[in-house]
C-alpha cells in the first residue's frame, strides 16, 4: 500500500509539470538539440498577457532550441478578450535562415507541411495557428487564426536569435472573447488530479499508521 501511495504522488508530480506545457518542448518525443523547459512550459520565451491586456516576456529555459540561435516562444492569454495578432520588435528576430521549428520533429509538429519541413523561411518558423507579417528582420507581426483563447488560451511559434526579454510586444485583441476550451489532453489531466487527491487522502492514512 505505501509503494502504490508513493507512485500515486509521483503521477501527480509529473501532472502538475504537464498541466503547465504551453510549447512542445515539454512533452513527449522531440529532436529538438535543447528541449526548452521541459519539465514546466516547453518554452524558451513566454509572452504571458495579463488580465489588463499588457504583455510582459520572461525566460524560462535560456539555451535555444537549435543548439545555436533559435527560440521558441510561447504565449499565455490571461485577459478577457481573444488575441489576433502580436506585433514584435527585437534585434533581427525574423531574420529567419531556414531552421525553424517544423524543420525538427516534435509533438504536434503533424501541422507542418512539406515547404515548412524543407526549411521554406518564415514558414518554418510559424506554430500550428500562426501566420507572420514581416517588416524587416527587426520588425514584423505574429498573426492568430483563430485568435488565441480568452482567460487562459495559449499558443507557440517561432524566432530567430538567442532567448532575450529585450522584445517589445504589441497585443491585437481579437473581435471576441471566447474562454479556452478543455482539450481532451486536459481532461485527462483533471482526472488525474481528482485521482491524486484520492491518493493523497490514502497515503496520509497509510503514513500515519
Amino acid at each position: 500500500m505505501k509503494t502504490l501511495s508513493r507512485l500515486l504522488i509521483l503521477a501527480c508530480a509529473a501532472t502538475v509539470a504537464f498541466a503547465q506545457a504551453i510549447c512542445p518542448g515539454a512533452a513527449g518525443t522531440n529532436n529538438f538539440v535543447h528541449a526548452p523547459d521541459p519539465t514546466n512550459t516547453g518554452c524558451n520565451v513566454l509572452i504571458t498577457i495579463a488580465a489588463n491586456g499588457t504583455a510582459s516576456v520572461s525566460i524560462p529555459d535560456s539555451s535555444p532550441y537549435d543548439g545555436s540561435e533559435d527560440t521558441l516562444i510561447g504565449v499565455k492569454n490571461n485577459s478577457a478578450s481573444t488575441v489576433a495578432s502580436l506585433s514584435l520588435t527585437g534585434s533581427d528576430i525574423f531574420g529567419f535562415d531556414g531552421d525553424g521549428i517544423c524543420t525538427f520533429t516534435f509533438v504536434g509538429s503533424s501541422y507542418c507541411t512539406t515547404a515548412q519541413k524543407a526549411g521554406t523561411d518564415p514558414q518554418d518558423y510559424q506554430g500550428p495557428t500562426s501566420t507572420f507579417t514581416v517588416t524587416n528582420a527587426n520588425t514584423g507581426s505574429v498573426n492568430f487564426s483563430p485568435a488565441i483563447a480568452a482567460n487562459g488560451g495559449t499558443s507557440y511559434f517561432s524566432l530567430e536569435g538567442v532567448p532575450t526579454v529585450s522584445l517589445a510586444v504589441t497585443v491585437t485583441p481579437g473581435s471576441g472573447s471566447t474562454s479556452a476550451t478543455p482539450l481532451p489532453g486536459s481532461l485527462v489531466l483533471l482526472g488525474l488530479g481528482l485521482a491524486c487527491l484520492v491518493g493523497w487522502q490514502l497515503g496520509s492514512r497509510v503514513f500515519a499508521r
